[in-house]
């Protein structure tokens, strides 16, 4: 009974805790001056967090403070009774879910403490329980041999349904015959009226043709006129043909003066790069002169360098041989000393 009744307080405050971590300053509040008050700092430090946890897209539960908060509720589950309010917004899932902890905590308490008169008014409950299912039993045989009896008659009615739909159907056959016929003579009003529409559209089609032949000459007309303005345009337009020669061979003299300046200035280039050149010669001596000095130069301190890495070396391995032949003479005199 212990283990449930620690069970469901583990439950009740697992359940209620995204309430409190959804209103951390109400809790802070009322656990303040409690033995629960460290939960405050767990909480507000996670808080600061959140926002670098989402941007990461990392599982907030996956989060090492958010283990912390679960667990130090979970040490703690006593604390629910801080905070009978947040059952009030419980969903259904999670009111279902407690109250079968509850009912199982009740069914385990009656186990425990039933006694052996009440396990005996138990069974008689359960024998009564069961001669009432087999009365009942009897009860719904009867009804399926009702019912079975109401299907029979309800087939009857269907087959007469069936046949007094047959002979509406017959009936509804004859009247689409008269209807089809009666169509038919529409067809044929239908047809002669448009036979007349015809005729009268063919002579409306004749004093349309008129009207086209007035308004072909009209056009004839109309296209003399335009080609004696065509004829104007084509004069104005040569005229700016003459103006757009005369432009482009002002633009040609202009073009070839400045290529003559352009090959002066090439010809100028050309001698200040020779210039260049001779310099250069003379520049490539001077730094191949000074590449030789600083060559020769690096060569001999590198000589130097070698030099007295190779005296050193002498002088540690000599060190070394004579700490050796100190130490092995030592260790000869003491085994001497021992065979003496």
């Amino acid at each position: 009974m212990g283990v449930l009744a620690e069970a469901i307080e583990r439950i009740k405050i697992s359940l209620i805790l995204p309430k409190m971590l959804e209103h951390p300053s109400h809790m802070a509040k009322v656990l303040q001056g409690t033995k629960y008050e460290p939960a405050v700092r767990l909480v507000y430090s996670f808080l600061r967090r959140k926002q670098f946890i989402l941007r990461e897209k990392r599982p907030p539960l996956a989060d090492h403070g958010m283990i912390q908060i679960i667990d130090f509720f979970q040490r703690n589950h006593q604390m629910h009774v801080l905070f009978p309010r947040y059952y009030n917004h419980l969903s259904n899932e999670e009111n279902r879910l407690l109250k079968a902890f509850n009912m199982l905590s009740e069914l385990a308490k009656d186990r425990l403490y039933r006694t052996s008169t009440e396990a005996i008014a138990q069974e008689r409950k359960l024998y009564a329980m069961y001669k009432e299912n087999e009365r009942v039993k009897v009860q719904v045989d009867l009804l399926r041999e009702k019912i079975h009896s109401q299907r029979m008659a309800h087939k009857w009615r269907m087959a007469t349904k069936e046949a007094n739909l047959q002979a509406y159907e017959e009936m509804l056959e004859k009247k689409k015959r008269e209807k089809n016929q009666r169509l038919q003579k529409e067809i044929d009003r239908v047809n002669r009226m448009v036979r007349a529409k015809r005729k009268i559209s063919i002579e409306r089609q004749a004093e349309l043709e008129e009207k086209l032949e007035t308004t072909k000459k009209n056009y004839d007309a109309s296209t003399k006129a335009y080609m004696k303005l065509e004829m104007a345009n084509r004069e104005e337009k040569n005229k700016l043909i003459l103006q757009l020669q005369a432009l482009i061979k002002k633009y040609d003299h202009v073009i070839g003066e400045r290529m003559i300046e352009n090959i002066e200035l090439e010809e100028q280039y050309k001698a200040a790069k020779k210039v260049l050149d001779d310099f250069m010669v003379g520049y490539r001596k001077v730094e191949r002169v000074y590449k030789e000095v600083v060559v020769k130069r690096e060569e001999e301190e590198a000589r130097h360098r070698q030099q007295r890495i190779i005296i050193f070396a002498m002088n540690r391995a000599a060190s070394k041989i004579q700490k050796y032949w100190r130490k092995w003479k030592k260790h000869m005199r003491k085994k001497n000393r021992r065979i003496r």
